[in-house]
């Protein structure tokens, strides 16, 4: 048996109507937040409208915008969301996770917070952490952040200013396959930070388990799995895993698995493999990436949505600033 109707849904849902008028209004926070419908995503009015918006990104832009980090003077960040409507709908999904994480209070299971791309905040009774924050304010969150978690050595998965305002000022814990982190401890403190003879470790209230995943046919074990679990409540973030093969999670069926549809990994068959209770459908348009090569659109989440429902898997596909759970 798959999953039943005790699965987690998303938080937040718009109509067809809704959806329109936040294309329409693409500076608002609340249609930031909002995760969409089947008939949002499938009708071609607004999917169309907001997809019109990304796709006039071109990764050069995108480029000098994220990369100067905070160091852009509020009147740019201004002139280009006029110019960029897809740049407030990001920007402001940021100022929505930003004002929902530090209005939050965790009691129980966790909150957590879809960010951009493949990057979250989970807040839990005792810890906030992010995993594969790639924002360009991120290094905003790294005051707040007790941790953070990175499956992989690509720029559309970390900043390095996130990565230096974690490690360098904060000397806070940043674990990963390919950094040095000053603030990592497992047992003992070690200056390379995480090595791959350490497979587990534990910090307050949340428990972390590490596993490899192949990100294609050439980079095998490129990527770090983590299965997080607090209390009875899990999350497995594969990253960009290309294969089902070595999708083997400790706890069974976890609360929440982030996975990448388009990176080779058949939905379907990574969901049998990680029997999750919600498949959340990340690395959606990534503006760095060309149109044409490896900017997977809405619509592309989708069919992948559509896929494991008719499979039995619940789904969502969520938008930048969406929190789900």
């Amino acid at each position: 048996m798959k999953n039943s109707a005790t699965c987690l849904r998303p938080l937040y849902a718009v109509t067809r109507g809704g959806f329109l008028k936040g294309a329409a209004a693409c500076g608002a926070a609340a249609a930031c937040g909002a995760a969409m419908s089947d008939e949002a995503l499938e009708a071609p009015g607004p999917r169309d409208e907001f997809q019109r918006e990304i796709d006039a990104i071109t990764p050069g832009v995108w480029n000098d915008y994220y990369k100067r980090g905070t160091d852009i003077a509020p009147e740019e960040v201004a002139a280009m969301r006029a110019k960029y409507p897809a740049l407030g709908r990001y920007e402001d999904a940021f100022e929505k996770v930003l004002a929902e994480v530090k209005s939050t209070v965790v009691t129980g299971r966790p909150a957590v917070w879809f960010v951009y791309n493949m990057g979250f905040i989970v807040k839990t009774p005792k810890s906030l952490f992010a995993i594969d924050l790639h924002h360009r304010r991120a290094e905003e969150l790294a005051p707040m952040l007790d941790f953070a978690l990175i499956t992989h050595n690509h720029s559309d998965h970390f900043t390095d200013r996130f990565y230096s305002a974690m490690n360098g000022i904060e000397k806070k814990t940043v674990v990963s396959n390919f950094k040095d982190n000053y603030g990592a401890f497992f047992g003992k403190k070690h200056k390379g930070g995480y090595t791959r003879a350490v497979k587990t470790f534990k910090m307050d209230d949340v428990s972390v388990r590490t596993s490899y995943v192949d990100h294609n046919d050439y980079l095998l074990d490129f990527t770090t799995a983590f299965e997080i679990t607090v209390g009875d409540f899990t999350i497995f973030h594969t990253g960009d895993c290309s294969g089902a093969d070595k999708l083997r999670p400790e706890c069974p069926n976890p609360d929440l698995w982030m996975f990448h549809p388009c990176c080779g990994l058949d939905p379907v068959r990574g969901a049998e493999a990680v029997k999750p209770k919600l498949a959340v459908v990340a690395h959606l348009n990534e503006l760095g990436h060309a149109r044409d090569r490896w900017r997977w659109t809405w619509a592309d989440g989708a069919k992948a949505k559509k896929k494991l429902e008719a499979a039995g898997f619940a789904a969502t596909v969520p938008l930048w600033g969406d929190r789900v759970a």
